[in-house]
């Protein structure tokens, strides 16, 4: 109750009201069931023992089954309603995943695969809107099974009393049991799902060195040992969960049997107590349905309680997110400028107290030049500009765009906020193409409709691609395929160059942006890049000398500072 309590708290208005009315008519349906089964019962005392029935009682009868009709209707609303619950909920709690998604920290983001994402956006929501309709159904079991068992306490006393008992610690006492491993099975099988459709990634990544170097055997059997975990341990939770309940059935069914043969060996005439061996029958037969969908539901709930933890803790994140925007909504709205430049002072960073990656760092990068930052690898170059741009928070020191620190937040005035994308662009290491047009991905953060064909084609020139992109057939009107595919990395990597530049900026950040291209392109790029966008500042990491060496200034990272070599 605790998951369905917190899960049902988190729903919009819409969804709220939709599972109200979920639960109302979760409810007349049993109401209806155990009426019908009560005039069943009516229905049967008022035949007399010759089995002669009355009129009344036969119009009587047919009036019940009249209005046992209205029980479909019920239902087939019912399961209208319960679809458009789970899908509505399903998308609203996805969409928030996905906003933590799209503004949690750098380092929250890099604690997790691709298909670890996906895995918390579409999966973990299902199995968390599945924890709520499970638990709706087991509460109406509850009930529906009450009824008929109060009623046959009623009718037949002791024997009723003895069967209920029995039916309550057999399903409280398989729970029990069981609950624990059904948790563990889910959490296994979220792992083997992870894994296995991580190596459907793999094979797409690495599809060339596989065709090369032929090693599709080794990485087959990888796939077939994370895919016969995955279908191992879902056999092993479907097994047990159907198991119990066929365990369940089959024990009270023999109860009723020994009920049966106690009646025979202490001599009771059959034809004074078949009433009431037929109300057992009968409940027999709705009671072993919900019992067993108690059994599976109560499994379920188990089995997706990973998901709900998952999914708490990213909703979690969610709550703070929202209350640090409700914060800013107080602060100052500044216009970030960069008239003076880029000014760093005593920026020290580490990513845990074992890795320490900048000590007291100090430099200034004025406004219209050009400065290249040069280093081994992994010493430290992508973690600079992460800082600069306000991805990481360092543990010390400031980051200032003119007078604005994104470090604190704040100007000579006090805290404000501020949006350093409006002078920033930006060229990641790893470049990102969706499957769409030349055109959308150039001018990717644009709407269709505002998108700029002339600056797109501007944009195309001074990324030396214009002259392949007109041969196209659709010029920039033409589908690259996922991520690019039907290009070269080069030309990957100048779509990406265009897409920086396409959009209005100060400075221009570089992160390996021309690691692709050869000399002769890099430098055609850099001098069209001078001359379209005169005067902006040009932040470069590179490992390429040569384009380093056409930089106003150098640094070189070492000894976790920043030495100015030129």
């Amino acid at each position: 109750m605790e998951m369905f309590q917190y899960l049902t708290g988190i729903l919009g208005k819409k969804e709220r009201k939709s599972w109200r009315l979920l639960i109302l008519f979760s409810l007349m349906n049993p109401g209806m069931d155990i009426f019908s089964y009560s005039m069943v019962i009516y229905i049967i005392q008022m035949v007399d023992r010759d089995g002669h029935a009355s009129r009344a009682t036969v119009l009587f009868t047919l009036l019940m089954g009249i209005i046992s009709l209205l029980k479909l209707f019920f239902e087939y609303y019912k399961c209208k309603l319960s679809s458009r619950f789970v899908y509505d909920s399903m998308h609203n709690l996805s969409m928030k995943i996905y906003e933590v998604l799209i503004k949690e920290d750098l380092e929250d983001h890099n604690h997790k695969s691709a298909v670890q994402a996906l895995t918390i956006t579409r999966s973990d929501t299902m199995n968390c809107v599945n924890i709520m309709t499970e638990c709706i159904e087991i509460c109406t079991d509850v009930i529906i099974m009450g009824g008929y068992l109060a009623v046959m306490i009623w009718t037949s006393r002791w024997p009723g009393l003895l069967i209920s008992m029995l039916l309550a610690v057999g399903i409280a006492g398989l729970y029990f049991l069981y609950h624990t491993r059904m948790k563990a099975y889910g959490e296994k099988c979220r792992a083997c799902a992870i894994k296995t459709n991580s190596q459907v990634t793999v094979a797409y990544g690495v599809f060339k060195e596989l065709k090369i170097d032929d090693r599709s055997v080794h990485i087959q059997q990888k796939y077939q040992d994370a895919s016969r975990a995955y279908a191992q341990v879902q056999s092993e939770f479907r097994y047990k969960s159907y198991g119990i309940g066929t365990i369940m059935q089959n024990s009270l069914v023999t109860v009723l049997f020994a009920i049966l043969g106690i009646f025979l060996c202490i001599g009771k005439n059959l034809t004074l107590v078949m009433g009431t061996m037929l109300i057992y029958v009968i409940a027999f037969a709705r009671v072993m349905p919900m019992a067993f969908n108690m059994i599976r539901g109560l499994s379920n709930v188990e089995f997706s309680r990973k998901s709900y933890e998952i999914l708490k803790e990213c909703l979690d994140r969610y709550e703070k997110i929202k209350e640090k925007e409700i914060e800013e909504e107080g602060l100052r709205q500044k216009k970030v400028t960069f008239q003076k430049g880029l000014s760093i002072k005593n920026l020290s960073f580490a990513y845990n107290e074992n890795v320490k990656i900048f000590d007291q760092v100090s430099l200034e990068i004025p406004a219209g030049r050009s400065v290249a930052v040069i280093g081994a690898s992994g010493v430290g170059k992508t973690t600079f500009l992460d800082l600069v741009l306000g991805l990481l928070q360092p543990q010390k020191g400031s980051i200032l765009y003119d007078d604005y620190d994104i470090v604190s937040r704040s100007d000579p005035e006090g805290a404000c906020k501020a949006n350093i994308g409006e002078i920033v662009s930006y060229i990641p290491q790893t470049v990102y193409l969706n499957g769409e047009t030349i055109q959308n991905n150039v001018a990717f953060f644009e709407g269709k409709d505002t998108v700029d064909e002339e600056r797109v084609k501007e944009t195309l020139i001074c990324a030396q691609l214009w002259d392949e992109v007109k041969k196209m057939p659709e010029g920039i009107h033409s589908l690259i395929g996922e991520n690019g595919i039907t290009l070269s990395g080069g030309q990957r990597q100048r779509i990406a160059l265009a897409r920086a530049l396409y959009k209005n900026f100060e400075i221009l950040i570089m992160d390996e942006a021309t690691g692709a291209l050869d000399r002769a392109t890099e430098k055609a790029i850099m001098n069209s890049i001078r001359q379209i966008r005169k005067n902006k500042t040009l932040l470069v990491v590179t490992h390429h000398m040569q384009l380093a060496d056409e930089c106003d200034l150098i640094y070189k990272i070492e000894n976790q500072k920043l030495v100015r070599v030129k």
